[in-house]
């Protein structure tokens, strides 16, 4: 059954979890647009005596984050380009027809995590002279650990398959009409939402109790952003696929038309399964394989995206809350924690863009929507405007983007 909402919603079914996605979206009015004139700049330099015909083949780069793109001509072998602070910032090197050559890559990390930076604003990042190694662009010059603040636990946790670039690069043509899409704002943008259940928060001198890996439920859902020249009747949506192997049990699951944010849709769709014993809601979200799917709009209009299904535990951060309380129980504070599965203390400004919680109560409405923690407030507290009656809290859920894009809901209960 089709679910037009007026505001992006999942419900996860026993427990009536209601999580308002549109609270956890980036607002920023130039979304999805080249920012020539602003950012992070990022410039390197491909030797004129490489002889090969692989790197020196690259006439453009795209530098790509979930919410813009900007593509860049390289211009007598060198190229400047921008990306923006907090964000992962991927480099894809493109030939003159929009073909995929390759991207950078250092420490066999393919994006730069633009998060704690030396200079902060204001940092640039020289790459010297690239060399072409299979498909990874190599620069000489390692920002991370320079112009990039980042230990080896952070970079370890931030590695993802190449085939996500690969994606990426696929996706800038969806309607495959062999121009760019963000040039006429048609532009489709595919990620992940992770929902894992975590545990119980700590409350005061008590600390969070997090739950061990063979509790830690994960959902699944698939993402669509589509850009504001794109659009559909109520409901005339369907995602199908993979083309090699297709699901037989993939559903919408909600849409929003017109959100602003120079989009024209989102759009979530999930394969939904009965929960396994034990596990903390009634039903399951199972993972979506990676391959081409096939984007129908209104019936006709066709698109070809290509997903790759980026494993949970690649950017996963267990955020643990910490609640504090004055002389009525009403909550002054929260406090934050932040740790890999393992136990590994973790820089967040390295994995995350921002953070924000919501409080469900017994009835399982929420009661309260945060505003969002960002490297410019810092990450340890977040201080509601006034205190709030916490006497029928019954669950929280700790939203965060990690820097490629993808969302986490980690869930206290």
């Amino acid at each position: 059954m089709e679910k037009k909402i007026s505001v992006w919603i999942f419900s996860f079914a026993a427990l009536g979890i209601i999580l308002i996605i549109t609270n956890n979206c980036k607002k920023d009015s130039n979304s999805l647009v080249n920012r020539a004139t602003k950012g992070i700049v990022i410039k390197g330099q491909i030797p004129k005596s490489l002889k090969s015909a692989s790197l020196s083949d690259a006439k453009k780069i795209l530098v790509f984050s979930k919410d813009y793109y900007s593509l860049t001509d390289i211009v007598d072998n060198a190229f400047s380009v921008t990306g923006r602070m907090s964000s992962g910032v991927a480099l894809i090197f493109l030939d003159t027809d929009n073909h995929y050559i390759g991207n950078l890559s250092t420490q066999n990390l393919n994006m730069l995590p633009l998060g704690d930076l030396t200079g902060g604003e204001n940092t640039l990042i020289d790459l010297s002279s690239l060399t072409l190694t299979g498909t990874s662009v190599i620069p000489s010059h390692d920002p991370l650990g320079n112009e990039i603040i980042i230990s080896d636990t952070e970079i370890n946790s931030l590695k993802s398959i190449g085939a996500y670039y690969q994606s990426i690069a696929k996706n800038i043509d969806a309607d495959n009409d062999g121009i760019p899409d963000v040039l006429s704002n048609k532009q489709l943008v595919v990620s992940t939402i992770f929902a894992r259940y975590s545990g119980k928060w700590g409350i005061n001198s008590t600390p969070p109790v997090a739950t061990d890996d063979s509790h830690s439920y994960i959902n699944y859902s698939l993402a669509i952003q589509g850009g504001s020249a794109l659009n559909f009747s109520n409901g005339n949506i369907i995602l199908s696929g993979p083309a090699d192997n297709p699901h037989t049990d993939m559903t919408t699951w909600g849409y929003l038309l017109n959100p602003g944010d120079n989009l024209g849709f989102m759009s979530t769709f999930c394969r939904q399964a009965n929960a396994p014993v034990g596990a903390p809601w009634g039903t399951s979200f199972l993972p979506l394989k990676q391959g081409t799917y096939t984007l129908t709009l209104d019936g006709t209009n066709l698109f070809t995206l290509d997903y790759s299904n980026i494993d949970a535990q690649y950017n996963l951060v267990i955020i643990a809350p910490t609640l504090h309380t004055n002389g009525d129980g009403k909550l002054t504070s929260i406090t934050f924690d932040y740790k890999l599965p393992n136990e590994t203390v973790v820089n967040p400004a390295s994995i995350l863009t921002n953070v924000m919680v919501q409080f469900t109560d017994n009835q399982m409405h929420q009661f309260y929507n945060s505003s969002k923690l960002t490297i410019d407030t810092g990450f340890s507290v977040l201080t509601p405007d006034s205190p709030i009656d916490i006497s029928t809290l019954s669950g929280i859920d700790v939203w965060y983007d990690d820097i490629i894009g993808n969302q986490y809901d980690i869930i206290w209960r």
